[in-house]
């Protein structure tokens, strides 16, 4: 069943367009992240589904009600839209306890106290803050906070839950330990969550769905899987971290078992084999994804998909890896190799990319 559905939503200001005709459709249950960096329009997209901001093109259902119609002039307002909202401020209350902040969703809806008292707990409990009930909002740390903001969000069951970067004020352990622990609470509970951020990796572990945002427009909607290791443009592919984009021509295509398209590649002094989601021609020019994870250094070309020699020319250290690039005589390669794997600036290594490891898109589309 369906939660959310936006359906050819535009929002303009002045001459400026911050969302350009998105079309989004979300499951009961499912969770949803839009991706993007800052300026994409991701977070208006948000806000006009909660009603802060009005659509000025398209319309807006939750639910089997339509909140939104730009053309039927038709604007239903946030507080009757019964949806849950955390922001990346988190909005407490500093002169409520935990308690009271909790409560306020209910009592401006004028629950009575026995309801109130045994929903706000409820919920507590579910964020495990329940020993902070009396806890005034200004003690409580980053992380209590953001999951006080969440039990205030949840306590009186919305329809879907509505998250702007709720966990980028949070240091990076805490930013990863509440993301797990608000997936796995989204899990259980099976709350429909629409989520913003511009953080890559927040996106691939939280979501059912990413939805990638560039200018206003959606690039691209796949899982998490899908939008990283097959990515349909230059821009999506490129968003990730530091994707190795090889120029390269067809030299045989065929199809796969699972729908997709295998095919044999050749570069400027290299050639291997890659997947595709379309059929090439023999001859046509295609751009092959290699993620640098994806390339093993000191490994054997025997049935590897492509391979170079080259030498080591930079080298950083990130505890757990190295970012490596290699200068090949051909393309530059990026790689991360396991940090005790000892390759050092200077190294003459051999660079191979398991089967299944390079994508190939077509080259138009890395303009997009």
């Amino acid at each position: 069943m369906v939660a959310v559905l936006v359906e050819d939503v535009s929002r303009t200001f002045g001459s400026f367009v911050a969302v350009n005709h998105v079309n989004l459709k979300i499951e009961r249950g499912e969770f949803v992240t839009l991706l993007g960096p800052s300026g994409c329009g991701k977070t208006t997209t948000l806000r006009m589904v909660a009603g802060l901001e009005q659509n000025t093109g398209g319309r807006i259902s939750i639910g089997d009600r339509v909140v939104s119609d730009a053309e039927a002039g038709y604007f239903l307002p946030p507080d009757h839209r019964h949806l849950g909202m955390v922001f990346q401020s988190y909005a407490i209350w500093p002169h409520m306890t935990v308690f009271d902040n909790v409560a306020y969703p209910l009592r401006i809806r004028r629950r009575s106290k026995a309801e109130i008292e045994q929903r706000v707990m409820a919920t507590l409990r579910l964020v495990e803050m329940d020993k902070f009930a009396e806890r005034p909002a200004p003690a409580l740390s980053g992380g209590q906070q953001q999951r006080v903001a969440i039990a205030r969000a949840l306590v009186f069951e919305p329809e879907v839950l509505l998250l702007d970067e709720p966990l980028s004020n949070l240091d990076a352990r805490l930013r990863t330990q509440m993301g797990d622990e608000f997936r796995a609470l989204q899990k259980r509970l099976g709350i429909t969550s629409l989520y913003v951020t511009h953080d890559q990796e927040e996106a691939m572990a939280l979501s059912d769905r990413v939805v990638v945002m560039q200018g206003g427009n959606i690039l691209q909607v796949g899982s998490p899987e899908e939008i990283y290791q097959r990515p349909a443009s230059r821009a999506v592919a490129a968003f990730f971290g530091s994707p190795n984009l090889l120029d390269a021509k067809v030299t045989a295509c065929a199809p796969d078992a699972g729908g997709r398209f295998n095919l044999s590649v050749a570069g400027n002094g290299w050639q291997g084999h890659a997947r595709a989601g379309e059929a090439f021609e023999v001859g046509a020019p295609v751009l092959v994804l290699v993620r640098p994870e994806n390339m093993r250094i000191g490994e054997a070309a025997n049935g590897a998909t492509m391979g170079w020699s080259g030498k080591i020319v930079h080298s950083i250290f990130r505890g757990p890896r190295n970012s490596i690039m290699v200068e090949t005589g051909g393309p530059r390669l990026n790689v991360e190799a396991p940090a005790l794997l000892g390759a050092r600036v200077g190294d003459e290594v051999r660079i191979a990319v398991p089967p299944g490891g390079a994508w190939a898109i077509r080259p138009e589309a890395a303009t997009a």
